[in-house]
């Protein structure tokens, strides 16, 4: 009986270990969640050198569009989960098509939103800040590419682990 005892005593002490970590992992990444947006503000802001005006009327509108484009995004990623549930114990049986076509309506609404976003900054952005903003997010994409690119860590993120699809490895 004293065996039973300690036995849950310590897998419930595991047990609130293991809570207590999780919630730290979800404070750090919201912390740095946090952080990105701070810096894309900022860059953004001095990249299209934006006044006060233009960012009080140009932030909200850009805040909104992410919001629906990350719906759109969590929507195909559930659909995913859900094929791989699926196809769990046979990879054969993984609907690609319902893949593809998920894929598919994604991009097509996150089309729509950047269309609808850039064309509803028409008001707030002159022309030029428009254009730049065009071309924001690659332009950003291509120097963070490149400081990854010198960085030493760069060969060993590269490296990725490899999705069920991906692999012959049995999960």
């Amino acid at each position: 009986m004293k065996n039973i005892l300690i036995f849950l005593a310590l897998t419930v002490g595991l047990d609130a270990q293991d809570s207590w970590k999780k919630e730290v992992i979800a404070k750090k990444m919201e912390q740095g969640k946090e952080q990105r947006e701070a810096w894309v503000v900022g860059t953004l802001t001095e990249h299209l050198d934006l006044n006060t005006e233009q960012a009080q009327k140009f932030f909200p509108l850009q805040n909104e569009f992410h919001n629906k484009a990350d719906g759109a995004k969590k929507a195909h990623q559930e659909k995913l989960r859900e094929l791989r549930l699926a196809a769990k114990d046979n990879r054969s049986k993984f609907d690609v098509d319902a893949a593809i076509d998920s894929k598919m309506r994604m991009k097509d609404a996150l089309v729509k939103l950047e269309s609808k976003f850039l064309q509803d900054t028409k008001d707030i952005l002159t022309e030029e800040q428009r254009a730049k903003l065009l071309f924001f997010e690659e332009r950003m994409k291509a120097n963070i590419a490149k400081e990854m690119k010198g960085s030493k860590d760069f060969d060993r993120n590269k490296r990725g682990a490899k999705r069920f699809f991906d692999s012959d490895r049995k999960r």
